[in-house]
């Protein structure tokens, strides 16, 4: 089935499409790695172009240098018309929470481009291993520490404005960080000194997506973020939902008005463009 076949047996009108991450070229030598995301995002947006007016276009960005990436941003929003940008979530060679990526973070505040957030691969992980435990357990397990790490070295006290997804429903997150805002309070854990209380109070500044493929799930979400910070999302075609792509949203006992925002509002005012 082709993705528009898909999107009319879904009641999907418009999708916002981002990179597969396994050919970001975050392996290749930093120079090499600039010009091949350049030319990525290049042929996303003339493919989404001829494809039709329903598909909008994701960014990738150089993430070996910050200043690289910054620039890279710029260029694939102000010049391509792109509407938001994605990190995997442990590119070769990088730590995404290192200082050295300040000048990318401070340039999506800035242009008050979304920033997504997706799990890597899970080579790290040698517990996983290869095939279904990397699909279903190592990319979330990824997506779990970075999003903690991130808020722990105060990115977004530094940046109130940014505007950061995690994919996956936030991994396991909204599940752990209770644990997570008890070790910090302890002391246990503590990159810097953080203007809130704790780390728990920063997962209302977090949007998500609705990829938890399980209604239970998705309410523990909805009830730790709320319904304004979480987006549709289809994972296409990488996850297999169960029943419709609009079922979860549809069995958690939300309204109607909260169920429009979650399949349509909340995306427009993310992604502006």
């Amino acid at each position: 089935v082709t993705r528009q076949e898909w999107m009319r047996e879904q009641g999907v009108g418009s999708q916002y499409l981002a990179p597969w991450l396994d050919i970001q070229g975050y392996t290749m030598p930093p120079g090499k790695e600039a010009d091949w995301v350049r030319l990525l995002n290049e042929h996303m947006v003339q493919t989404a172009k001829d494809s039709g007016p329903a598909f909008q276009t994701i960014a990738a960005v150089p993430m070996q240098d910050g200043e690289r990436a910054a620039r890279e941003l710029e260029y694939a929003v102000k010049t391509l018309g792109m509407l938001g940008v994605m990190l995997p979530s442990d590119p070769a060679e990088v730590d995404v929470a290192d200082s050295s990526l300040e000048p990318f973070w401070a340039s999506a505040e800035e242009m008050d481009v979304p920033v997504m957030l997706h799990g890597a691969s899970h080579s790290k992980w040698p517990l996983v291993g290869p095939g279904f435990m990397a699909f279903s357990m190592g990319r979330t397990l990824d997506t779990t520490i970075l999003a903690a790490k991130l808020i722990h070295s105060g990115l977004l006290d530094r940046h109130p404005k940014l505007k950061l997804m995690l994919c996956h429903g936030g991994g396991s997150l909204p599940y752990l960080i209770g644990r997570v805002d008890v070790a910090y309070r302890r002391g246990m854990e503590k990159l810097t000194d953080l203007k809130k209380d704790g780390p728990e109070d920063y997962m209302s500044m977090l949007y998500y997506d609705t990829v938890t493929v399980n209604p239970r799930s998705l309410k523990l979400l909805l009830d730790l973020a709320g319904p304004e910070h979480v987006l549709l999302g289809s994972d296409w075609v990488w996850a297999a939902m169960s029943g419709g792509l609009m079922d979860a949203v549809a069995h958690v006992g939300l309204d109607q008005a909260d169920q429009d925002r979650i399949t349509r509002q909340n995306a427009l005012s993310l992604f502006k463009g």
